[in-house]
């Protein structure tokens, strides 16, 4: 069964060399799955009862910032910042927006596979606990 599991593991590596979807779906919060393709992640992300479990309302900017750490491409704006993971299947971008006193307030996703809308809300947890 480890072998089996190796395998998987070195294909995921080869299929997406820079992060892996299932490390993306991790930081976020959203499954244990360890072997998540693009589809999966997108599935998850597009679902009405996704929930970030990493993120919540009102948590200060660097906890919020530090959840995309591994993007590709990071870029910080007075009062919103975008994160970028590239695959394949395109770009996947999170955009979180702050308040006037750098607490996240919401935070969105898009992709060009998206249909009737540029990006979806995703919802996080209602308000910081401070952990």
């Amino acid at each position: 069964m480890r072998a089996v599991a190796w395998v998987l593991q070195c294909y995921q590596r080869l299929r997406y060399p820079d992060i892996l979807p299932s490390d993306i779906a991790a930081d976020l919060g959203l499954a244990k799955a360890r072997f998540l393709n693009f589809d999966d992640l997108f599935n998850l992300l597009t679902d009405e009862n996704c929930s970030l479990k990493r993120l919540s309302r009102f948590m200060p900017r660097e906890k919020a910032e530090a959840v995309f750490s591994r993007a590709q491409r990071q870029e910080r704006f007075g009062r919103s910042a975008l994160y970028s993971y590239y695959f394949n299947e395109g770009w996947l971008e999170f955009i979180l927006h702050f308040d006037e006193e750098a607490r996240l307030r919401r935070v969105y996703f898009q992709h060009k596979r998206l249909q009737t809308q540029q990006r979806v809300e995703l919802a996080v947890i209602k308000n910081f606990s401070g952990n």
